[in-house]
């Protein structure tokens, strides 16, 4: 598709032009001025004109598209309405329509004359008019040209501005919503694959929902890095524990939204315990209802939760109250995740994190339920899942040096007691 081209479908994607056409016929009537939308060359799309006007005449001719489009870049340059004289000489006010950075057209209302019309001003229109070739006589176009005052332009102008704006904005924050749902749901599926497949292995696949056990554990992490305000890894395991439930419930809906405000309401307590307001916790919480009703699919129960999820860190750390138990382990887990590939001990981690070796593994087990070793292994394995489910050429001697296994071996040993499998017939499944 050309880009011109490109750029008008984008046009007709954010502005709903049935409901713009009106618009711009109210606008025509109560401001005396004509208005028209255009794409990013200056051709006209869309208009509100009165019978009789210069620019139904001129319409789409070179001239006029070129101050149109110069309009409209200088417009998107200034971030305001840019007032300018249109080809045939009479007055213009142009507003920009963004597509997040990118200007893809403008609207604009006139034209309209500043000044009386005496016998030089309608001497100079009809010299521009001539050579673009326009035959009509001037002064039949100006009786239909209104005349009003710069201001009035302005004034007019800036009503259009606010209005596009706010069209436009509504339309990218819904894309950008739409752009996280998305990527959100590409990342639950590759989990709900990865652990159907860890679950029942290569035999057994329609065994899985018997094979699965809920990883308490993973709630656990979740909560250190909500406390610690970690939203990425936060949104990570989320993600994980989200494509658990879906597997968890078989994809029934009623169950899965059971399930997720159970967890909702997890998130909601460990907010509370890390210091957070409880009326500004319960507020939350009661948005989120919507998980609750009957028409929210799996993909809007997922946004929902995520949503809320960053809005309990958000309000842990706008009350910095959290415990200091929280703050090692996440920032243990955290260093841990950052380079799991290096040779981790517990007196390292626990000088990175200014505790004790002793109370740093006594954090992993009444926390985590887990020991600190077991913890790195677990990360360990999870890095090597990706490398083997994502790289068709992945050796297996060089993803364990890659995750932080010294021995091919004994990587092998404790991939296969962890999922079930060996390295090889993963990496056979997803890559095959």
């Amino acid at each position: 598709m050309a880009k011109g081209t490109d750029k008008r479908a984008r046009l007709k994607e954010i502005l709903d032009f049935a409901r713009l056409r009106k618009l711009f016929g109210h606008f025509s009537v109560v401001t005396g001025l004509d208005v028209a939308l255009f794409d990013d060359s200056g051709a006209e799309l869309l208009s509100g004109r009165k019978p009789g006007t210069i620019c139904t005449t001129a319409k789409n001719c070179r001239k006029c598209r070129e101050m149109i489009a110069y309009g409209g870049v200088m417009s998107s340059k200034l971030g305001e309405p840019y007032i300018f004289a249109c080809g045939c000489g009479l007055i213009m006010c142009s507003s920009p329509v963004m597509f997040g950075d990118q200007l893809i057209g403008s609207i604009a209302c006139g034209p309209a004359i500043l000044w009386e019309p005496d016998d030089i001003a309608l001497s100079e229109i009809a010299e521009k008019t001539r050579s673009m070739g326009i035959r009509a006589r001037a002064g039949d176009f100006l009786r239909h040209t209104p005349s009003c005052g710069c201001v009035n332009v302005t004034s007019a102008a800036q009503i259009l501005f606010i209005i596009v704006n706010s069209l436009t904005r509504e339309h990218n924050v819904y894309l950008k919503q739409r752009a996280r749902i998305t990527e959100q749901q590409r990342q639950i599926s590759e989990l709900v694959q990865d652990r159907k497949f860890a679950a029942a292995g290569l035999i057994e696949m329609e065994k899985r929902a018997s094979a699965l056990t809920y990883p308490y554990e993973t709630e656990k992490e979740l909560i250190a890095f909500v406390q610690s305000g970690n939203k990425q890894q936060a949104t990570n395991i989320l993600n994980t524990l989200l494509s658990v439930i879906f597997c968890f419930a078989s994809g029934n809906i009623d169950t899965i939204r059971v399930r997720i405000f159970e967890l909702v309401a997890f998130l909601s307590r460990a907010a509370v315990e890390a210091g957070a307001p409880l009326r500004e916790i319960n507020s939350i919480t009661k948005e989120s209802f919507e998980i609750c009703e009957d028409g929210t699919d799996f993909e809007r129960l997922c946004f929902l939760t995520t949503q809320a999820m960053e809005r309990f860190i958000d309000t842990v750390h706008q009350n910095r109250g959290q415990k200091r138990t929280s703050e090692h382990l996440s920032k243990a887990i955290g260093y841990i995740t950052q380079n799991y590939a290096d040779d981790l001990s517990l007196s390292g981690v626990a000088s990175r994190v200014f505790v004790s070796e002793y109370y740093l593994s006594h954090l992993f087990r009444k926390e985590m339920n887990m020991t600190f070793s077991n913890y790195v292994c677990r990360i360990r394995i999870d890095k090597a899942k990706e490398y083997l489910k994502n790289d068709r050429q992945a050796q297996i001697q060089e993803v364990a040096g890659k995750v932080g296994f010294n021995d091919a071996n004994y990587f092998a040993k404790i991939f296969k007691k962890t999922t079930g499998v060996t390295p090889k017939e993963y990496h056979s499944f997803f890559c095959a």
